[in-house]
């Protein structure tokens, strides 16, 4: 492997890591992410040379390989019995009103949670666009109708945002 590629790599993966880290709920899920990126980045170099845009393509192995992850989670649901309880002596309503929020999004189709989570980690909408190559129309419209849905799942109201409702 040349140099050249490894730099490369090296150079693209505190973006990853940060990108994986907001997607993922542990941060040794994360790391698996980025790992297995790079894993299937090297396991398919034999087609590198029609890779245009290195990043964008790590993005979208991670991306996919979190999606598959959600499923197999979603099919492997289980109730935990372990899990934490809820803290009766914590302020009841805004925990109650970020769960309605973080279930709100694990419940958006998943091109909705990807421009959410992508505006989150502070991508702009060019960048969005040009990272899922898709139309910068297209990304305005997503958000657009990702936030009118994360609302309708919420009940919240339409002249606050979601930091305003939960008095953060």
């Amino acid at each position: 492997m040349n140099s050249d590629f490894t730099s490369a790599i090296t150079n693209i993966l505190p973006e990853l890591r940060r990108y994986a880290h907001y997607l993922s709920d542990h941060p040794d899920t994360a790391e698996e992410l980025v790992q297995q990126t790079v894993e299937r980045l090297l396991n398919r170099k034999s087609h590198l040379g029609e890779i245009d845009d290195l990043k964008k393509y790590m993005f979208s192995i991670l991306r996919n390989l979190h999606n598959d992850f959600l499923r197999q989670k979603q099919r492997d649901k289980v109730h935990d019995p372990d899990a934490e309880p809820i803290d009766p002596r914590s302020d009841a309503d805004q925990r109650l009103s970020c769960q309605q929020v973080l279930a709100g999004i694990d419940n958006l189709p998943p091109a909705h949670r990807e421009v959410l989570t992508l505006i989150k980690v502070g991508h702009s909408y060019a960048q969005i666009a040009e990272r899922l190559n898709l139309p910068l129309g297209t990304v305005m419209s997503r958000i657009s109708r990702a936030r009118t849905a994360l609302r309708s799942r919420i009940d919240m109201p339409s002249n606050e945002t979601v930091l305003q409702w939960l008095d953060i």
